[in-house]
């Protein structure tokens, strides 16, 4: 693609597309869901999974037959629509099986008052099926486009690190993780992710370890979050003094903070431990032990003004932590 574009990241699915385009719906988990890509009020990119084997030439039958005949609903069920006027070929090549191993790939294409490329495969790889498919106007040349959009489509991540990205906020975390919320605002993005016990996860490539090489720590959690308008936020403050003073009432962990460098920017790095009922007695411990109390808590501020964004990346740990220092250093607050 010759223009600006972005990651869309979602429960291991990711795919690089045109920077303006924007994540539109979403559904399902790890194990089975679907996502929408629009741009300009219409569907771009649609992606759905399974975690399953499907037989790849009937489901490519089942959308050739949407496509060219469409459906309509009688008496509560799906029935055969009006022929559309849409001309589908299966003769056609998206993507190089070349470009996708592990993976056994269907392709269609479609030309009507819409165009469009979409695949069908399963993975090898991480035991998901995949049904993907990029659309345009017919007066748009999207081919290309297309084209390299589902070239970069992939279902798990690499080395044990899955990306997650919405509206131009990407970064990694260790693939174990899965989504427990988000919120999306106006000027305000932010994404929580905890630590699953899902045994070998959506994603972990077959024949390694099945999640863990231990037990996974309870309670391990990620959270990041990016604001815009950041005059309104800091109002004149330093990051290290609007951190401060925005978790000064934090009840869940203690902790301290100082000025730090981040990604060349003034930011602020946190650390602390959780709050419990015997954590002052082990933290005295600790001390008369002349060790260091556990951190079990560590966060990274930063304010970037080439973009005008403030960002923060907060993990709770149970153990060792590497989420943070993966999604902190994966996050391109800028263009280099």
């Amino acid at each position: 693609m010759k223009q600006e574009t972005t990651v869309i990241g979602w429960h291991g699915i990711s795919a690089r597309v045109p920077a303006d385009w924007t994540l539109a719906g979403v559904g399902g988990d790890a194990r089975q869901g679907y996502l929408r890509v629009d741009y300009e009020g219409m569907p771009r990119l649609q992606v759905k999974w399974a975690r399953r084997h499907i037989d790849l030439e009937k489901k490519r039958a089942e959308y050739v037959k949407r496509l060219t005949v469409g459906e309509r609903r009688l008496l509560g069920r799906l029935r055969a629509g009006r022929p559309t006027g849409t001309e589908v070929t299966t003769d056609v090549r998206v993507v190089s099986k070349r470009a996708k191993p592990g993976k056994d790939i269907v392709s269609y294409g479609w030309r009507g008052a819409h165009c469009g490329v979409g695949l069908l495969w399963n993975c090898e790889v991480c035991g998901r099926a995949v049904m993907a498919q990029v659309g345009w106007p017919i007066a748009e040349e999207g081919r290309e486009t297309g084209q390299e959009v589902l070239e970069s489509l992939d279902d798990h991540g690499i080395g044990g690190w899955e990306a997650w990205g919405v509206d131009g906020l990407a970064f990694l975390t260790p693939q174990e993780y899965e989504l427990e919320g988000w919120r999306r605002m106006t000027r305000y993005l932010e994404l929580r992710l905890v630590r699953g016990e899902r045994g070998r996860g959506v994603g972990q490539p077959r024949g390694e370890s099945a999640g863990f090489t231990k037990p996974a720590p309870r309670g391990e959690k990620l959270k990041v979050a990016r604001w815009g308008m950041v005059p309104l936020v800091l109002k004149e403050r330093s990051v290290q003094a609007w951190y401060e003073e925005a978790n000064l009432r934090r009840r869940d962990v203690s902790w301290v903070s100082e000025e730090e460098q981040i990604k060349g920017h003034d930011g602020v790095a946190a650390t602390g431990q959780r709050r419990r009922l015997a954590g002052g007695m082990r933290t005295g411990l600790a001390r008369a032990l002349r060790r260091s109390p556990a951190v079990e808590f560590e966060a990274r501020a930063w304010h970037c003004p080439e973009s005008n964004r403030l960002y923060l990346v907060e993990a709770l740990y149970g153990g060792e932590g590497e989420a943070l220092h993966g999604a902190v250093e994966s996050i391109m607050c800028h263009e280099e």
